[in-house]
């Protein structure tokens, strides 16, 4: 029977790059990011430090690239959300979908959360690194962001506010509640982000009918 097929190079490079950056998600959850070290990091993953050194530019580094696939797998949340609702389900559900997907995933985990906040604190001392972070965190806003251009398209809606200014004004509504979930869980309702959704949601669709009667009556005049 022939042996298993030996990993080149890149691949090695890619299983220690990939093994570093979960167990980093594991230390950094557990400790935080500034009492998180690299070598606990490497420890865990089974490595010596010189290997995350060899991988990434230091801890902020690993920070963001886990990050990233911390973003990744909400886009890919985000996806699965859509795909299980009726092909023809109105944009009011589709938005409100995504508004419970995201509070849902608060409940289950808010320290990321806390942790992602921290390191916004510590980035903010270096507008390189904060500049880093948005750029990852900008996947989020541009996955709602073309959600909600396909699905107005697909109803024939015209929004008062453009789509890109809507996503980021409901990514920032969102964490907003995600940080008063923290500091104050008994005042954020789980259904209060998705309730406000479906009736912004709501109200724009009325303001786009009044809009187009109007210009209706204008133009048999």
């Amino acid at each position: 029977m022939a042996g298993a097929r030996r990993l080149t190079r890149a691949e090695q490079q890619a299983q220690t790059r990939a093994r570093l950056i979960d167990s980093a998600a594991r230390v950094f959850s557990r400790r935080g990011y500034q009492a998180a070290g690299v070598e606990e990091i490497a420890e865990e993953a089974g490595y010596s430090h010189g290997a995350v050194y060899s991988n990434f530019d230091g801890k902020a580094d690993l920070f963001l690239a886990v990050f990233e696939e911390y973003m990744a797998e909400r886009v890919r949340e985000l996806a699965e959300t859509q795909a299980a609702l009726p092909e023809d389900a109105p944009l009011e559900a589709r938005a409100r979908a995504l508004a419970d997907q995201w509070m849902d995933r608060l409940a289950r985990d808010r320290e990321s959360m806390t942790l992602h906040m921290e390191f916004i604190a510590h980035a903010d001392r270096d507008p390189e690194l904060a500049r880093r972070f948005g750029s990852r965190s900008m996947a989020m806003r541009e996955a709602v962001a073309r959600y909600i251009a396909h699905y107005q398209q697909e109803a024939g809606m015209k929004l008062a506010m453009g789509v890109d200014d809507l996503a980021l004004v409901l990514r920032a509504l969102g964490i907003g509640l995600a940080i008063e979930s923290l500091v104050s869980p008994d005042t954020v309702r789980h259904d209060l982000y998705g309730d406000f959704v479906e009736l912004l949601i709501s109200l724009q669709r009325e303001g786009d009918s009044t809009r187009r009667s109007s210009h209706s009556k204008r133009a048999k005049r």
